[in-house]
């Protein structure tokens, strides 16, 4: 990035930093058209993905949000994700202040009302570089993916199949691999419960110091679980929900890729605003459900939600879950599958007392019981999704 020494000037005599990159629509743009000699317009839709090229020069961008769109706002959550530092001026129409605090709260510099002016963005542009810090050039971090898991409703064992499944993840992913596993069901928090762990440190130390995350905090907050598997558990006190900051969030979990081979997400059934950047981005989306007709609704409902915030069918997996061993024929799964318009993924039996041993004993099913039906088919889906997630890992 540059250090904004290299600036010059523009016909009414404002000097504008190197590097400015502008993200909108032709509509929204307003008269800044006077400023490509200045400039670098990029004319994109409000949802669509940024040049990765003009995303790592930038050192200012300016980007056109539709704060009504969740794929928006979480495209500009992945641009904060992958360049932290980067100065971002946003451009709304008509927007809320409450929405215009978010923002801020969130990272972005400055908020300018659509269509742009040619002088307020001027002016705004040389305020940030003033007050931005030199940096150097970021180094480009493979980053693992992400599978966030999703509860159709409270009490589908949601929590169980998020653990069952991070404690098989990384034999899939080769020797030397680990799986982080964070709990962001931030009322709940049933993941060191079902592990038998009772940390002394959560993510909410993480997030006191998001700023200053390094590899010893990471250890200090990470519980080992065996199976190479870390736990990141849930904050101990009970805040609302909608008090988590989705830029601390965000930033939390790109400082866990860095460091695993593969994060599993076990997401709130009721879900806060901060989650749906998080599950439009997510590798991998395992939507989990009870095997019983009466309750497919939730699972269609949340279906529906995945698919208006821009899911791909392919990189969502229906789980159902707590199916009666021995009555449940393929009939039946082609029947739900018929009612919900999506296949599924993988069925798992009910075993309630495998489930129970391996809870008190913190460990997998299949350490409890290998050939047990519920640890092969929980090894079935640990297959399938590690399958699809590593495809370009």
């Amino acid at each position: 990035m540059t250090d904004f020494s290299d600036t010059y000037e523009t016909d009414n005599g404002m000097t504008l930093p190197e590097g400015v990159h502008v993200f909108a629509r032709k509509e929204a743009l307003g008269n800044v058209a006077i400023l490509e000699d200045s400039v670098t317009l990029h004319r994109l839709g409000t949802a669509e993905d940024f040049p990765e090229q003009a995303v790592a020069q930038a050192a200012i961008a300016v980007v056109e949000i539709d704060s009504d769109d969740p794929a928006s706002l979480a495209r500009l959550e992945r641009l904060r994700a992958k360049r932290p530092s980067l100065p971002v001026i946003a451009g709304l129409q008509d927007a809320p202040v409450r929405t215009v605090r978010s923002l801020l709260r969130k990272g972005v510099s400055d908020v300018l009302e659509l269509p742009f002016s040619s002088e307020e963005l001027i002016a705004a542009i040389v305020d940030v570089s003033r007050d931005a810090k030199p940096s150097t050039p970021a180094v480009p971090t493979k980053l693992a993916p992400v599978v966030a898991v999703l509860g159709a409703a409270g009490g589908v064992g949601a929590t169980t199949v998020a653990t069952q499944l991070a404690t098989m993840l990384s034999s899939r992913f080769g020797e030397g691999a680990r799986t982080a596993l964070i709990d962001l069901s931030l009322q709940s928090g049933d993941a060191g419960a079902y592990l038998d762990k009772r940390p002394r440190m959560t993510i909410s130390h993480l997030f006191d110091a998001i700023d200053k995350i390094d590899d010893d905090l990471m250890r200090s907050v990470a519980v080992d679980c065996g199976d190479d598997l870390d736990l990141f558990a849930a904050p101990d006190d009970i805040d609302p929900i909608e008090s988590a900051s989705a830029d601390a969030i965000a930033r939390m979990i790109r400082e866990t890729r860095k460091r695993y081979s593969a994060v599993v997400l076990d997401m709130p059934a009721t879900l806060p605003n901060w989650a749906m950047p998080i599950l439009l981005s997510a590798d991998e989306v395992v939507l989990v459900g009870v095997g019983r007709i009466a309750a497919l609704r939730h699972v269609k409902r949340k279906l529906s939600l995945l698919q208006m915030l821009g899911r791909e069918r392919q990189n969502i997996s229906v789980v159902l879950n707590r199916i009666s061993g021995g009555l449940f024929k393929r009939s039946d799964v082609s029947q739900m599958e018929d009612l919900l318009g999506y296949d599924v993924a993988q069925t798992l039996e009910e075993d309630t007392q495998l489930v129970e041993e391996a809870q008190l004993q913190g460990v997998g099913v299949s350490t409890l019981q290998k050939r047990a039906r519920l640890s092969r088919q929980i090894a079935d889906l640990a297959t399938s999704i590690s399958a699809k997630i590593g495809k370009e890992y």
